[in-house]
């Protein structure tokens, strides 16, 4: 069949013509066409595509066909930033250069993230941007000035760092901050800017936030006041859209979020009440950190009233009164203004804490957190996110396509579709185009004890440094929990390898560092899982500590688990299985990739569910024995 998709993907087509000894990708076509087919009907997709498939090019060009001849606007929401930077850096830019219809594009990100010129503004005529809360900020400083002096577009992302937050909120604004029409330079707002840019866009890029941002914003006003209105949503990295939703419905309260929203008494005359409620903020929140701390605490507040909170409550009325009161007092613009926003900010956070402490939603569960120096956070997630976006988002575009590279568990995607609503999708599972069966070994040990077996932490140590002298360093350790990881660098480091520990450099640095330095070994947790881009010799074996299931400590599972007899099912087995699939998928990343798997988790091969697990990798050879792993990569060399 001659059509668009021939033209573009097929051996004499616009890619061939582009690129000498282009091949054709079977996988890709399939996505392309199963994406066009879905926006041409206005059905959902749920479309798993592996690493190497090209997944971006494979919806971007039936997105962008459809935008420019069907006048649908597409906006693709990612998880992560350097999906965002490759989508509009590399791959928006050559389909807009090689299609034959032409289109626009546009990246759009929260308020955070561009240049504030009225913060900005403030802080110099306060005499406040100076005041340095680390001496070493000095230099950072400067540069962010004479950026802000310079820049067009005041995405952040323009600098050659990244600033602390402590440095660049002295530059920017949130939503609930910004002054909208009653700032003064409404003309010069990068934001509105970048928003305008996106108004006359085909196709939008952003962040789930910002998406939802958009949904909750809308189901609110009915307005498109966040995004532009669009047709088409691709959700890329759609595995982790429940998780960011249930993160944006909740929130999230400190005592610094009250001192922050009660800041501006001081200029109306109400100085001692704003030092009353940084008093009683904190002892709200040192009860918070001490019940969270004693037995009777686990995982979440399970009932009402555990620590005094009317108080705190009390006092945020007595804060959006007073400023309500002094707007008859004030003809500074600007001052009314914030005045107003704060004012809102400090019922919203009364509210919040009134919910949270007297469980008034249940279906949401409210818990408590320590932040990095040990400081109480009062949080609150839904339990579940289905029903809304079901309401706001699928019952409302035209089309929506979910696709990541692990979005099945055994075969079945109805893991995801529950957890995010999307109603009768079309259902896709591309072949990968690595011929895993040669390139990769799983290697499930045999003489590991049980992951409770408390001599297990000291046996993964072991076999973490036996697997380094078997691969030659050359090894990225995935690991659960940082007492696992940090017996393992004790043991491993000083061996001949250099060693790169998560959170001794910042996570780009570590991963460019073992990309570089072909023989040096990578420990990191949760967050390497995804995200660790690093084909060839240099990561040529991975190392599982053990199967990824959720921390029973986590709120929502345990609310869960109290809900539902087939919790681990339903729920805690398809999270491992996802996640699981993520860490094995940070091996092969090439056709010419070769290497080793070692998991040492017994469950996988003594566990009835282990066969799910398994059953969710690509066709690979299996060892019980050690001892393979050099043997494999020298077959390899």
């Amino acid at each position: 069949m001659n059509d668009y998709i021939d033209n573009v993907f097929g051996p004499s087509g616009v890619l061939a013509r582009r690129f000498e000894g282009y091949t054709p990708r079977p996988a890709q076509i399939e996505l392309a066409r199963a994406v066009d087919a879905a926006l041409g009907d206005g059905r959902h997709l749920m479309a798993e595509a592996p690493t190497g498939t090209g997944k971006s090019i494979g919806y971007g060009v039936p997105a962008t066909y459809h935008a420019a001849y069907h006048e649908r606007r597409v906006v693709i929401a990612t998880a992560n930033i350097a999906l965002q930077e490759q989508l509009v850096g590399k791959d928006l830019p050559l389909l807009a250069e090689l299609l034959p219809w032409d289109f626009e594009y546009a990246l759009l990100k929260g308020k955070s993230n561009y240049l504030c010129h009225d913060r900005l503004y403030q802080e110099e005529a306060e005499g406040t941007l100076e005041l340095l809360d680390d001496r070493d900020d000095g230099a950072m400083l400067d540069e962010l000035v004479a950026w802000a002096r310079s820049t067009v577009t005041g995405d952040v992302s323009e600098l050659s760092f990244q600033p602390p937050y402590r440095l660049w909120r002295r530059f920017s604004t949130t939503s609930d901050e910004c002054k909208g029409s009653d700032c003064r330079f409404r003309d010069e707002c990068c934001s509105l800017r970048a928003r305008e840019a996106a108004q006359e866009a085909h196709v939008v890029v952003c962040n789930y936030h910002l998406l939802f941002a958009h949904l909750q914003v809308k189901e609110a006003t009915g307005q498109d006041l966040v995004l532009p209105p669009f047709d088409v949503a691709i959700l890329d990295e759609a595995h982790k859209a429940a998780d960011i939703a249930r993160d944006f419905f909740g929130f999230r309260i400190t005592a610094g979020s009250v001192r922050w929203a009660t800041r501006l008494l001081a200029k109306i005359d109400e100085a001692r009440l704003r030092q009353t409620i940084a008093d009683e903020a904190d002892r709200f929140f040192g009860r918070l950190s001490a019940h969270r701390r004693s037995q009777a605490y686990r995982s979440r507040l399970r009932r009402p009233d555990v620590v005094p909170w009317s108080r705190i409550c009390e006092l945020l009325r007595k804060a959006a009164d007073a400023y309500a009161e002094s707007l008859d007092d004030v003809d500074d613009t600007d001052l009314r203004s914030d005045l107003r926003r704060t004012g809102a900010r400090c019922e919203t956070l009364g509210a919040q804490i009134r919910e949270a402490m007297t469980l008034a939603d249940p279906g949401s569960v409210a818990f408590i957190e320590e932040d990095a120096r040990g400081n109480a956070v009062l949080r609150s997630k839904p339990i579940e996110v289905a029903d809304r976006l079901q309401r706001s988002l699928f019952d409302d575009a035209h089309s929506v396509v979910l696709t990541s590279a692990t979005l099945t568990t055994g075969g079945s995607f109805d893991h995801i579709a529950d957890e995010v609503g999307v109603p009768d999708p079309r259902l896709l599972t591309v072949d990968s185009p690595f011929d895993f069966s040669r390139q990769a070994l799983l290697v499930v040990p045999s003489d590991m004890p049980a992951p409770n077996d408390p001599a297990y932490p000291a046996a993964v140590a072991a076999a973490f440094a036996e697997i380094l002298e078997l691969a030659e360093g050359r090894t990225l350790g995935l690991f659960t929990s940082y007492r696992n990881l940090n017996a393992t660098f004790e043991r491993v480091q000083g061996n001949g390898h250099r060693v790169l520990r998560q959170g001794d450099m910042p996570r780009t640095a570590l991963v460019e560092e073992f990309r570089r330095d072909v023989r040096s070994v990578l420990l990191g947790t949760e967050s390497f899982w995804a995200g660790v881009d690093v084909p060839g010799e240099a990561l040529s074996c991975v190392v599982i500590d053990r199967l990824p299931f959720p921390s029973p400590d986590d709120p929502v599972l345990d609310a869960i688990s109290e809900r539902d007899r087939q919790w681990f099912r339903t729920y805690s087995l398809p999270r491992a299985v996802i996640a699981f699939k993520q860490g094995f998928g940070r091996l092969i990343r090439s056709a010419s990739d070769r290497g080793v798997v070692v998991v040492l988790d017994r469950r996988l091969v003594t566990k009835p569910y282990g066969r799910i697990f398994t059953a969710s990798l690509p066709d690979v050879l299996k060892s019980r024995r050690i001892e393979n792993v050099r043997r494999f990569l020298e077959e390899a060399a």
